[in-house]
C-alpha cells in the first residue's frame, strides 16, 4: 500500500491544487479587471482634467498675448505723448522768450512815449508862453496905436 499511497495521493491532491489555484487566479483576474477598470476611469477623468487645463492655459496665453499687444500700444502712445510734451515745452519756451522780448520792447517803447509826452508838454508850455507873450505884445501894440494914431 505504501507503494500506491504516493500515486493515489497525487491523483487526489493535484486536481484540488489545480482547481484551487484556478479559483484563486479567477479571483485575481476579477480583482485585476476591477483595478484596470478603476484605472481606466481615473485615466479618463485625468484626460478630461488635462483637456480642461489645456483650454484654460490656451485662454490664459491668448489673454497674455492680448495684454502684451495692449502694452505695446500703450508704449507707442506714451512715446507719442512724450514727443508732444517735448514739442509743447519747446513752444512754451519760444513763447516765453518772445514775451520777454516784447516786454523789453514795451519798456523801451513806454520810455520813448513818456519822453515824447514830456517833450510835447514842454513844447505846449513854451507855445503857451509864446502865445501869452504875443497877446501881451499885441495888446501893447494896440495901446501904442491907440495912443499915437498918426504914426505910421
Amino acid at each position: 500500500m505504501k507503494k500506491y499511497f504516493v500515486p493515489v495521493s497525487l491523483t487526489i491532491l493535484l486536481p484540488i491544487l489545480f482547481f484551487g489555484c484556478s479559483t484563486t487566479s479567477n479571483k485575481r483576474l476579477n480583482d485585476i479587471d476591477c483595478r484596470v477598470l478603476e484605472i481606466s476611469r481615473t485615466t479618463q477623468t485625468l484626460e478630461k482634467r488635462i483637456d480642461d487645463l489645456s483650454r484654460s492655459i490656451s485662454i490664459i496665453v491668448n489673454d497674455g498675448n492680448g495684454l502684451h499687444n495692449e502694452m505695446d500700444d500703450i508704449k507707442s502712445h506714451n512715446n507719442d505723448i512724450q514727443q508732444k510734451i517735448k514739442e509743447i515745452e519747446t513752444i512754451n519756451k519760444n513763447l516765453d522768450e518772445h514775451i520777454c522780448s516784447l516786454e523789453a520792447n514795451y519798456k523801451a517803447t513806454e520810455e520813448d512815449i513818456n519822453k515824447r509826452i514830456g517833450d510835447i508838454q514842454k513844447a505846449e508850455i513854451e507855445l503857451s508862453n509864446r502865445l501869452e507873450t504875443m497877446k501881451l505884445g499885441t495888446k501893447d501894440e494896440v495901446k501904442e496905436k491907440a495912443v499915437s494914431p498918426t504914426t505910421p
